[in-house]
């Protein structure tokens, strides 16, 4: 009777049980799917006839390469369901195609309405992750997204060189193993930060892609500022429009509405949220509105985007390593930049080629420069400015410092020439000094273009706000300052040499220790690594054509820097 009564057993939970079983079940089920999902996409494989793209259920896929590869190396099971409730990495891939419109890039590009629809139709059936018919067609398709998407962003999405963009600037790109890539970010990490290592490698570019997305919300609000500008707009004047021009301003960002401020009165707050638009644009920040501010303030939201999506692209076809020291030319924008690394040595204005003698878009290399030039004028230029001047005045050549050469070099009396008839046979030589159009330095390097930068004695036209007033080569605002950077390496050229071997008339050719890299390029819009979006007017109208092309289907097979997808 002393004897402790044993205690009963636990209950057992049965639906603890249940669930378990239930797990193991679906489990179990799911590897079946999976392998049946393997040999679906084993078959897609190996059924392709030669010279045909792979196939599944009449949508094609654009990769040739990588997408087998990356299948074969999983022993053909699917990369991204994985099991049946893990679809995380799924969701992840498609919102990414969703917001590659925010790059410049469209959707559809990219399975984006099957794969959207695949997965609405899972979201109402779950049962359909055991299917492995739908398993095997919606990893397909989330795989060949991912290699097209990848692809486009690293590469660019069009071809420069085939598109009529006059884009020759190397695309130094090395060929990327995207395929390996896939592998490591669906083993872990988020998708979006995965994207990221495609992006150009410039710290503005996801600036770009926030504005664009800001300006996509911001777009059925848009509105004109109409109104009639006979003369600039000063600050204290008094305007009827100019309740409007702030309520624009604001819209934009630049100001703050307030009740203080006299609603017609362009007052100093007012004109500091103008300076900020004229520097957003690269105009004088001078306050005032002329018909370029006014120009800026009315720059539709919609434009904005499409130039943002435009330079996107010229962005991903900028090569990724350049040379110690280089310089960067945006013609678009009228400047120059000296970097060494990503530290910015030297920042000048430049003077680029007018609309009908456009400055080339290319890269090359700076081996040597002219201290106090002779001009070999141009036979373009020869043509449709000297021999012209020339027979309205002979006195023209004498005017300009100008000798005239026949064939065996010799210096030829322009008064015994019939120059309407016989100007283009005798080539034309201006003489170093300060009336020399090319100052008294020009900076070389080999290039089919015959461009170069180079000092200039029209000084005045450094002040505007745009220009192209060039025929094509590119005139510097800091001659000197170019020349004792490039020189900085060689103890020999002090400044005080270089100033007195700029000045002498005499003209001596210099060679650089060590070469610098040129690249002369074009973006009518940019960010920089603080957020800032510059926009510039697009000079040579070569946007559009870009834009366009942007909006175009992709190519079935995409073949990008050499590299096929």
């Amino acid at each position: 009777c002393n004897n402790t009564p044993e205690k009963p057993d636990s209950p057992l939970d049965r639906s603890a049980i249940a669930r378990d079983s239930l797990q193991k079940h679906r489990e179990a089920q799911y590897n079946r799917t999976r392998g049946n999902a393997a040999n679906l996409i084993r078959g897609i494989f190996e059924d392709r006839q030669p010279g045909e793209s792979y196939q599944n259920q009449g949508t094609e896929f654009y990769s040739l390469d990588f997408l087998p590869k990356v299948y074969i190396e999983n022993e053909f099971k699917p990369l991204w369901v994985t099991h049946f409730d893990s679809l995380g990495k799924a969701k992840g891939m498609i919102d990414f195609i969703a917001d590659a419109e925010y790059h410049g890039l469209n959707p559809d590009d990219y399975h984006y309405q099957l794969i959207k629809s695949a997965w609405d139709n899972l979201e109402k059936d779950s049962s359909l992750v055991f299917d492995g018919n739908f398993v095997a067609g919606l990893d397909l398709l989330l795989t060949d997204a991912f290699l097209e998407l990848a692809s486009h962003l690293y590469y660019g999405k069009l071809d420069a060189a085939s598109l009529g963009t006059d884009w020759e600037i190397t695309r130094d790109k090395p060929a990327y193993p995207f395929d390996a890539h896939l592998k490591s970010m669906l083993a872990g990490g988020d998708i979006a930060e995965g994207f990221k290592r495609y992006y150009p490698p410039y710290p503005g570019y996801e600036a770009m892609v926030a504005e664009a997305r800001r300006l996509k919300m911001q777009l059925p609000e848009d509105f004109p500022v109409k109104i009639n500008i006979t003369e600039s707009i000063k600050p204290g004047d008094s305007l009827q429009g100019m309740a409007a021009i702030k309520n624009k301003l604001a819209f934009l960002g630049f100001y703050k509405p307030d009740t203080l401020s006299p609603e017609n009165i362009y007052d100093e707050k007012t004109a500091q949220a103008v300076r900020n638009l004229q520097e957003q644009f690269g105009y004088n920040q001078d306050g005032a509105i002329g018909k370029n501010t006014l120009k800026a303030l009315n720059m539709p939201v919609e434009q904005k985007i499409r130039q943002l999506y435009a330079n996107m692209e010229r962005l991903r076809w900028m090569p990724v390593s350049l040379e110690p020291m280089y310089v960067m030319v945006n013609i678009a924008d009228f400047t120059l930049n000296v970097y060494r690394g990503d530290t910015n040595l030297l920042f000048m204005k430049t003077i680029v080629g007018q609309d009908f003698r456009e400055t080339p878009v290319f890269n090359s290399q700076i081996s040597y420069m002219v201290m106090s030039p002779s001009w070999h004028v141009p036979p373009t230029i020869k043509k449709k400015d000297v021999i012209p001047s020339v027979i309205k005045d002979i006195n023209y050549l004498k005017k300009k410092k100008m000798l005239v050469y026949d064939a065996s070099g010799k210096v030829v009396d322009p008064a015994t020439i019939n120059w309407r008839k016989d100007g283009m046979r005798y080539s034309v030589k201006q003489q170093p000094g300060e009336y020399n159009s090319l100052g008294k330095v020009k900076f070389m390097f080999p290039n089919k273009h015959n461009v170069y930068l180079h000092d200039t004695p029209s000084r005045s036209l450094f002040t505007r706000d745009e220009r192209a007033f060039s025929s094509g080569c590119i005139r510097v605002e800091l001659p000197f300052d170019l020349a004792s950077l490039l020189l900085a390496d060689n103890p020999d050229w002090t400044p005080e040499r270089i100033r007195k071997a700029m000045d002498s008339g005499v003209e001596r050719t210099v060679v650089l220790k060590d070469k610098v890299g040129v690249y002369i390029y074009y973006l009518t819009a940019w960010g920089n690594a603080a957020g800032k979006i510059s926009y510039r007017t697009d000079i040579y109208n070569r946007d559009k054509v870009i834009e366009k092309a942007l909006k175009e289907k992709a190519r079935k097979e995409s073949s990008k820097g050499g590299a096929v997808v």
